[in-house]
């Protein structure tokens, strides 16, 4: 184990949230079983309270345990000067690397489901009757199993973490012609590839920042239910093409151009090794706006209801406006890089 300021807050965390996290799914099973439309007043009020307790455990818990995802980055970047051979975040992730990559896969999905959960919760809290006490529960029991996974895989990866071998530079891996974020592209698009990621990049994103800002015009309201949900559905379709569209744009061109290292493809060297200060700013802004486009279908599927309409629409015209925010900047941020790169 590598101790520092980053492990010991990491496991502080991941000990509360896991502590936090029984508890919460004990009660919300609990909450569940014993959930009932009709009930008396009094026992009405007992439960009420309890869901309320219940809830404010979850806002806490969410809360502590989304902000492990960007930390961990932090802790993976202190233990570079801990490995031997390593340049970069890459040559730590070579130490557990089955860990390393199950934390990075489901870092981002926590992320995701949490903060879709604390949307809804909002939107039923806004109104008094509740109306999506029970989805939201069910939908709490899904984000219990996700926090407690995580939770004890940070445990595990930090108590495992010793760097017992000398491991290889990024090089080695991002700057071989055969390298995965080559081939990929490469198979799908020809041989020429790079031109055509570029293109793709900036058409995907183009379309989809206009359909955010479409749904923001005047007009937007005058359009028919039928056309409404194809653009909603296009825009959701076109979101989820963008993400390996730019994952492969920024290993293959982004990334090697704003560094001035064209022939190194590591996207770790370029959010850790401060060549590029802004670039997390850069990746921050695209991951939320991305995931604004989802939290805005979780709204919609889960918060149906005549009595809800107007806070969900409320509410979804704000994350509407962040999304667009956050495509439209991490857009102009690559583009004024490139210019002076």
């Amino acid at each position: 184990m590598i101790v520092n300021i980053y492990t010991l807050i990491m496991l502080f965390v991941s000990f509360v949230s896991l502590s936090l996290g029984v508890y919460l799914f004990y009660s919300t099973l609990k909450m569940i079983y014993g959930f009932q439309k009709y009930i008396s007043t009094e026992t009405k009020s007992k439960f009420e309270q309890k869901g309320y307790l219940i809830f404010l455990v979850a806002c806490v818990a969410l809360s502590i345990r989304m902000l492990a995802w960007p930390w961990f980055y932090f802790m993976l970047q202190s233990f570079v000067s801990e490995v031997p051979g390593a340049m970069c975040m890459f040559g730590v992730t070579q130490i557990l690397p089955s860990t390393v990559t199950f934390l990075q896969i489901i870092k981002p999905i926590a992320f995701f489901i949490m903060g879709g959960w604390f949307l809804c919760y909002y939107v039923d809290k806004s109104i008094p009757a509740a109306p999506f006490a029970k989805r939201i529960l069910y939908l709490l029991l899904v984000v219990c199993g996700v926090l407690l996974t995580d939770s004890i895989t940070d445990i595990v990866y930090v108590f495992r973490m010793k760097p017992l071998m000398s491991v290889s530079c990024c090089a080695t891996f991002f700057d071989v012609p055969l390298r995965p974020s080559a081939m990929i592209p490469q198979a799908i698009l020809g041989s020429h590839f790079e031109k055509i990621l570029f293109v793709l990049y900036y058409v995907t994103n183009i379309i989809l920042i206009v359909l955010l800002f479409m749904t923001l015009s005047k007009k937007w309201q005058s359009l028919s239910p039928f056309l409404k949900k194809i653009i909603l559905y296009s825009r959701a379709a076109i979101g989820v093409v963008n993400i390996p569209v730019v994952i492969f744009s920024f290993f293959e061109i982004f990334a090697p151009k704003i560094m001035k290292l064209p022939y190194h493809h590591c996207i770790y060297c370029f959010m850790g090794n401060g060549a590029v200060p802004d670039a997390p700013i850069i990746l921050g802004l695209f991951v939320m706006g991305t995931f604004a486009i989802g939290w805005m279908g979780i709204l919609r599927l889960i918060c149906k209801h005549d009595e809800a309409q107007t806070v969900t629409e409320r509410l979804i015209l704000k994350v509407n406006n962040f999304s667009a925010f956050c495509m439209l900047a991490s857009l102009i941020m690559v583009t004024v890089h490139l210019i002076f790169s």
